[in-house]
This record gives structure tokens, C-alpha cells and sequence, in this order.
């Protein structure tokens, strides 16, 4: 039973680190965009930053035990990451 409630922490921690690795990329994506003048290397940066969030959440394990607002703020983050992302990169080939 120990095994199973490390187990279950560590899960609940990786979604809490996404939650705020979304945080802190969104800060810097926000600073990036509050620029006056916005350089194909900042762009190259939000998409990279973007496309971590993406490939992070697809990695999060599921599991019944972590609590269900930690679920939908991970949710939440990850739609914002890909709505930002296909709005800035999807349409332009």
C-alpha cells in the first residue's frame, strides 16, 4: 500500500509540475508578446515552448486517485497551449 501512495504522489506531482512549467511558459510567452518589436527568434522560442506543453501533457500518466482539479487545470493549460499553437503556426506553410 506504501508502494501504491508514492506511487500516486509522484503521478500527482509530474501533473502539478506541468501546471506550472504552463505557468511559467506563459509568463514568457506573455513578456515575448508585450514586445515592440517581435524577432523570428522569439517566435521560434513560443513555438518551442508551445510544443513542450503539447508533447508534456500527452505524457502525463491518467490515474483515479489524483484529484479532479488537478486534472482540469492540467486540461485547461494544454487546450490554451494548443488553441495558442494552432492559431501561430498551423496555418502557415
Amino acid at each position: 500500500m506504501a508502494f501504491s501512495i508514492k506511487t500516486q504522489a509522484k503521478i500527482a506531482e509530474q501533473w502539478q509540475n506541468f501546471i506550472n512549467d504552463a505557468n511559467n511558459y506563459f509568463d514568457k510567452i506573455e513578456q515575448i508578446a508585450n514586445k515592440q518589436n517581435i524577432t523570428k527568434k522569439d517566435k521560434e522560442r513560443i513555438k518551442i515552448m508551445l510544443e513542450i506543453l503539447l508533447s508534456e501533457y500527452k505524457l502525463l500518466k491518467p490515474s483515479m486517485l489524483i484529484p479532479e482539479s488537478l486534472k482540469q487545470k492540467a486540461k485547461e493549460k494544454y487546450l490554451k497551449a494548443r488553441e495558442l499553437y494552432e492559431k501561430l503556426f498551423e496555418n502557415r506553410i
